[in-house]
C-alpha cells in the first residue's frame, strides 16, 4: 500500500511540474509592452484594498498625449498599443478572472485594510478607460474632467501626490459615468495641445495646473470654450469669472497679517523683504493698507548683499540700530515690536540667526513670515521659535492620513496632497449637477465642506477659506493661536 502512495505522489507531482512549465512558457515568450503585468500587481508594495473600497476609474498620461491606464499601484502598460485594443474583450474577461480568483486567496496581504464595513468590491474591468488614440467617440458618452498635472521633469513628485489625491476620491465615487482624464504638463506643450484635448473630450471641468505659467497658456484657449478651471496656483491674481485659484496667495497671507497687526495695535513695525517683483508686490498692499504710517524702516534684500555674509549683517545691525556698547546688560532688542519677513525658505534661513544675534527676542518681537515657513527645515530652526505665520485651517487631518495610509501605505501628506483629495471631492458634485458650475454658484450651491474643511466660491474666481495664525514652539510643532502677545 505504501509503494502505491508512493506512485501516486509521484505521478501528482510530475503532473505539476507539467503544468507549471506549460504555463511558464505560455508567458515567458511575451515580451510584448502591451503584457498585463498581473505579478507586478500582486507584489507592489502601494497595495489597494479590493474588497473594501468601492470603485475605481483611474486614467494615468505618460506623455502628453492622453492614454488612461493602471499605473503603479494598478499597473497596466500600453494601452496605447494597437494589438491591445485589437484584443480588448479578451483582456477584459483574462483581468475579470484573474481578480476574481485574488479575491479569494486568503494570504493577499490586504485583508487588514478598512475603510468601511460595508461595500462594493472595485470594478476591475475596461468599460471606464478608452484609448486616445483610437477612433471611438466613447469619451464623449461620459462627463469627462481633464486633469493638468506635471508627471515629469521638475516637479513631478507633486503632480504624482496630486494624482494619488484625486484617486481616492475617485475610489469613494459611485459616480461611473465620470471620467479623470490626465495631461502631462511636465514636458513642454503648447496651446494647440490643449485645445486638441478640449476638442476630443469636451470635459465639463478642468482640474489645474500647478504652474501659474502654465496657467497663463491655457486661460485663452478655456475662456474661448468657457470650461470652468479650478486651479493649484497660488497667484490670485489670475482669478477671474470661469477660472479659480484654490493655492494659498502669499497676497491673502500678507492682507491677514495686516489684520492681525491692526488687531493687536502694533506700533514699531519693520519690514524686510527680498529685493525683487515679489517682495515689492508684497509692499504695496502694505503701503495701500492702514499700517503704512506705522512701519518705522523697510529694506529690500538682492542677492549679492544676501550671499555676502559681512555685507547682510551691516545692514541687519543698521535695520535694528543696534549699537553694542548699549547692549551691556544683554537686553533684548526693542526698535521693533513687529518684523514682517518676506522671502523664500533660504532667504528666512540666511536672516533669522542675524536678528537673533543682534538680540530680537521673539518673545518680545513678533516676526510674522507667510506660509514658508510651514516648512520641517524651518519649523527646526531654533531661531524661529515663537515665529508666526498665517495658514488656511485644516480639519481631521489625522483622519485623512488614516485614510491614506490604507491606500498608499508608505507615503506621506502634505497641505497640496489633501488639497487635491478636497478638489477631486468638489468636481465630482460639480461634473455630476445638470446645471454649469457658473449657474450653480448663481444659485448659491457654491459652498463645500470636505472632512470639515470649508469652501466658498464666488463667481469672480475668488476662493474663500477660513485662515488663522499659527506659531512654531520649541519642539517644532505649530499651534493655533487666538490672542496677541
Amino acid at each position: 500500500m505504501t509503494f502505491i502512495n508512493i506512485k501516486i505522489l509521484i505521478f501528482i507531482f510530475l503532473l505539476l511540474s507539467a503544468c507549471y512549465t506549460n504555463t511558464q512558457n505560455k508567458y515567458s515568450h511575451n515580451s510584448n509592452s502591451t503584457q498585463i503585468k498581473i505579478n507586478d500587481f500582486k507584489s507592489n508594495k502601494n497595495k489597494i484594498d479590493k474588497e473594501k473600497l468601492e470603485s475605481l476609474d483611474e486614467p494615468l498620461n505618460s506623455n502628453n498625449s492622453i492614454v488612461f491606464e493602471f499605473r503603479k499601484e494598478r499597473y497596466l502598460e500600453g494601452m496605447q498599443n494597437k494589438e491591445v485594443n485589437n484584443k480588448i474583450d479578451y483582456a477584459q474577461k483574462a483581468l475579470q478572472a484573474t481578480f476574481k480568483m485574488l479575491s479569494k486567496a486568503p494570504t493577499t496581504g490586504m485583508e487588514h485594510l478598512e475603510i468601511k464595513k460595508k461595500s462594493d468590491k472595485i470594478k476591475f474591468n475596461f468599460k471606464n478607460f478608452y484609448n486616445s488614440f483610437s477612433k471611438t467617440d466613447k469619451t464623449h458618452d461620459d462627463v469627462n474632467i481633464l486633469v493638468l498635472l506635471p508627471f515629469s521633469n521638475k516637479y513631478r513628485s507633486i503632480g504624482e501626490k496630486i494624482r494619488k489625491a484625486i484617486d481616492l476620491g475617485i475610489l469613494q465615487s459611485k459616480n461611473d459615468s465620470i471620467k479623470f482624464i490626465y495631461f502631462n504638463t511636465g514636458n513642454e506643450f503648447n496651446s494647440n495641445d490643449i485645445q486638441q484635448m478640449i476638442e476630443k473630450l469636451n470635459p465639463r471641468l478642468i482640474i489645474g495646473p500647478l504652474l501659474r505659467e502654465n496657467l497663463i497658456k491655457i486661460k485663452p484657449i478655456v475662456n474661448n470654450f468657457k470650461i470652468p478651471v479650478l486651479s493649484f496656483t497660488n497667484d490670485s491674481s489670475l482669478s477671474e469669472k470661469g477660472i479659480w485659484v484654490l493655492g494659498f496667495s502669499p497676497f491673502d497671507q500678507i492682507n491677514k497679517i495686516i489684520e492681525y497687526v491692526i488687531k493687536c495695535k502694533k506700533q514699531k513695525i519693520g519690514f524686510i523683504s527680498v529685493d525683487n517683483d515679489y517682495g515689492h508686490k508684497i509692499y504695496q498692499i502694505v503701503e495701500n493698507s492702514q499700517i503704512l504710517n506705522l512701519v518705522k524702516e523697510k529694506i529690500f534684500i538682492n542677492d549679492k548683499v544676501f550671499k555676502n555674509k559681512d555685507d547682510l549683517r551691516k545692514i541687519i545691525k543698521n535695520f535694528l540700530n543696534y549699537d553694542e556698547s548699549d547692549n551691556k546688560d544683554l537686553l533684548s532688542n526693542d526698535e521693533y515690536d513687529f518684523i514682517i519677513l518676506i522671502g523664500n525658505r533660504n532667504f528666512v534661513l540666511g536672516l533669522t540667526p542675524i536678528l537673533t544675534y543682534y538680540d530680537i527676542d521673539l518673545s518680545k518681537t513678533e516676526l510674522f513670515a507667510t506660509s514658508v515657513l510651514n516648512d520641517k527645515t524651518l519649523l527646526k530652526e531654533h531661531s524661529l521659535i515663537n515665529a508666526k505665520f498665517p495658514f488656511i485651517s485644516e480639519t481631521n487631518i489625522s483622519k485623512f492620513n488614516k485614510l491614506w495610509k490604507q491606500v498608499w501605505s508608505k507615503s506621506q501628506t502634505d497641505y497640496i496632497t489633501r488639497l487635491g483629495y478636497h478638489i477631486s471631492k468638489i468636481s465630482i458634485w460639480v461634473a455630476s449637477q445638470n446645471i454649469n458650475f457658473e449657474n450653480q454658484i448663481e444659485k448659491g450651491k457654491n459652498k463645500f465642506s470636505i472632512l470639515g474643511n470649508k469652501f466658498i466660491f464666488n463667481n469672480n474666481g475668488n476662493v474663500l477659506r477660513p485662515i488663522n495664525i499659527y506659531k512654531i514652539d520649541k519642539d517644532g510643532s505649530i499651534k493655533k493661536i487666538n490672542s496677541c502677545l
